[in-house]
């Protein structure tokens, strides 16, 4: 159960969802935690996209985004989504790699009358969306992790900017502005 302004709701409530908390709330800021997953990463797709920040590489109408697909994606705004997604779950995950992303970028591989299993997504779009991230300042590797040698981290001026974003999308969507 949480409290905000005396009003006790049921986090786990199927109808009060912890984003529904949010906006009864009076709210001035809001991190990429409070926001909807498919909100921010347009959000931040726009944005890259806006600011000229990252130049698609040449390969980018002809590569899959993993071994499953069998065709490259029809969005010709795909690459600034994967890298505003990566972003995300760099700013949720500290000490994340490019394997542990494959893993969850990965889809099901259908495999015919065979049981399906699950298959990673292309590695070469994840490690060119942390350089990119890398380069922007976001993401920087974390040379001092003990158990993780040079997983990424997110650097402040990257936490604050992804939530600077997070801010402009929950006072769009919630209204809430002081």
């Amino acid at each position: 159960l949480r409290s905000f302004k005396e009003k006790t709701i049921n986090i786990f409530s199927i109808s009060e969802t912890p984003l529904r908390m949010l906006a009864d709330a009076n709210v001035s800021h809001f991190t990429v935690k409070d926001i909807a997953p498919s909100t921010f990463i347009k959000a931040y797709a726009e944005h890259l996209k806006k600011n000229d920040k990252i130049k698609p590489p040449k390969w980018v109408d002809l590569v899959k985004t993993g071994k499953t697909r069998e065709l490259s994606p029809i969005d010709n705004d795909w690459l600034y989504v994967r890298i505003a997604a990566v972003a995300r779950k760099v700013y949720l995950r500290q000490h994340i790699g490019v394997g542990t992303m494959k893993h969850l970028f990965g889809q099901k591989q259908r495999n015919g009358v065979a049981k399906p299993h699950h298959s990673t997504a292309s590695g070469k779009i994840i490690r060119f969306a942390l350089q990119q991230l890398e380069t922007l300042g976001i993401v920087k590797k974390d040379k001092k992790s003990v158990e993780k040698r040079n997983s990424r981290i997110v650097t402040p001026e990257g936490q604050r900017e992804l939530n600077v974003i997070a801010t402009q999308v929950g006072k769009k969507f919630y209204g809430k502005t002081q």
